[in-house]
């Protein structure tokens, strides 16, 4: 009777020493679950200040802005030149192209004096909203802004109505890039043809990199080109909801 007492009692030893074993494990593991959810809080956190701060940082980089009243031009006058078909062709296109940009409250990239390298897309659609997207190197920091107006590419640009900035990757600034080398941008001609066209869109893309500018203008561009894609491109980077691209 006595072995059989003992042998019991052993028996719930071991199941109490089981069972607490079983207790802190569990405790172990509550433990190392709450621990993981706190660094993944802490971390995410973390990451959400880095971006924020990431993106104030690149702004104020990105803030000396050359900006003048609404009778200045937002282009050289050379670069738009009269032809056989339209004298005055230079002074009409600047002055429609410079009331639109002003009205984004864009800078005027040609007299940038900072060593940032610069892209901007300029989007004059006839009866939709004219659209402004910025693309920007500054040292190891890449930013795209882009901006909306309520009015018309074709009329009266009307009022702001979307202006947006974030930080973009390396990654998509060297994509964007590839689609400049592939456009052999700096080389193109800026105007292409003796017409200006009737309806459709103005699709205008600038470079400022160093001390060397260039702008190419095309109207309503075949989706096919690479001009096209490359400034497609830069409206696939923001979050505009564009429901008529042509």
């Amino acid at each position: 009777m006595a072995i059989i007492k003992r042998r019991v009692l052993m028996s719930i030893n071991v199941i109490m020493i089981q069972t607490q074993s079983i207790f802190f494990s569990d405790r172990i593991w509550i433990y190392g679950m709450l621990l993981a959810a706190t660094t993944i809080f802490v971390t995410c956190q973390s990451n959400h200040k880095d971006i924020t701060e990431s993106v104030a940082i690149a702004s104020a980089k990105f803030s000396d802005r050359v900006y003048r009243d609404s009778n200045e031009f937002y282009f050289p006058m050379e670069v738009f030149r009269d032809t056989s078909l339209y004298v005055g062709r230079d002074t009409f296109i600047n002055s429609w192209y410079s009331e639109q940009l002003f009205a984004m409250r864009e800078p005027i990239l040609y007299l940038e004096n900072g060593s940032n390298e610069i892209y901007r897309f300029t989007w004059l659609r006839t009866f939709h909203n004219p659209i402004a997207i910025r693309i920007e190197k500054n040292g190891h920091d890449y930013i795209l802004f882009w901006k909306q107006c309520s009015g018309a590419g074709g009329y009266e640009p009307g009022n702001i109505e979307v202006s947006t900035q974030r930080v973009i990757s390396k990654v998509q600034w060297d994509k964007f890039k590839s689609k400049v080398h592939t456009l052999n941008f700096w080389n193109m001609n800026t105007n292409e043809g003796e017409t200006l066209g009737t309806d459709g869109s103005r699709w205008i893309l600038e470079g400022k990199e160093a001390n060397k500018y260039h702008v190419v203008d095309r109207w309503t561009p075949n989706e096919k080109s690479n001009f096209y894609r490359c400034c497609d491109f830069l409206i696939q980077l923001t979050d505009l909801n564009v429901n008529n691209k042509y």
